[in-house]
């Protein structure tokens, strides 16, 4: 994709996180519990302004970077390996809720598995790329 595409798409997306999250607001939608933001719309309003920093950042950095065919290799394998991960934290997760009920809330439980996706998929993808 070309670079100047791209950062039209991340724009567009971008603004249209924020003109979500000002709808939410304007109409008071959406849930308002959220522990550093006070409601969804809120949080849209800040992923847009997060994404706007980001496209801008990469519009001003340009680095031309070298893919070969290992790197997507070690991608590919990274994303199995984090897909098993995955399944089977899934598996646990099931196993320790029908021993113990998980009392976590929906929304933080989620972003908590999120996260924990990102980081196991980074750190493999690091180690793969180290030793292959």
């Amino acid at each position: 994709m070309e670079k100047k595409k791209k950062a039209t798409y991340m724009y567009f997306i971008s603004i249209a996180w924020m003109i979500l999250g000002m709808l939410l607001n304007y109409f008071k939608l959406g849930r308002d519990d959220y522990s550093s933001f006070g409601s969804v719309g809120n949080w849209l309003i800040y992923i847009g302004f997060v994404g706007l920093i980001i496209a801008t950042v990469r519009a001003f950095i340009s680095k031309k970077k070298l893919v070969d065919e290992r790197m997507h290799f070690v991608a590919a394998k990274a994303n199995r390996m984090t897909f098993l991960a995955l399944v089977t934290a899934a598996f646990i997760i099931m196993i320790i809720d029908g021993i113990k009920p998980i009392t976590m809330p929906y929304h933080l439980f989620m972003s908590y598995l999120i996260c924990s996706i990102l980081l196991i998929y980074f750190v493999v993808y690091r180690i793969l790329l180290r030793f292959s």
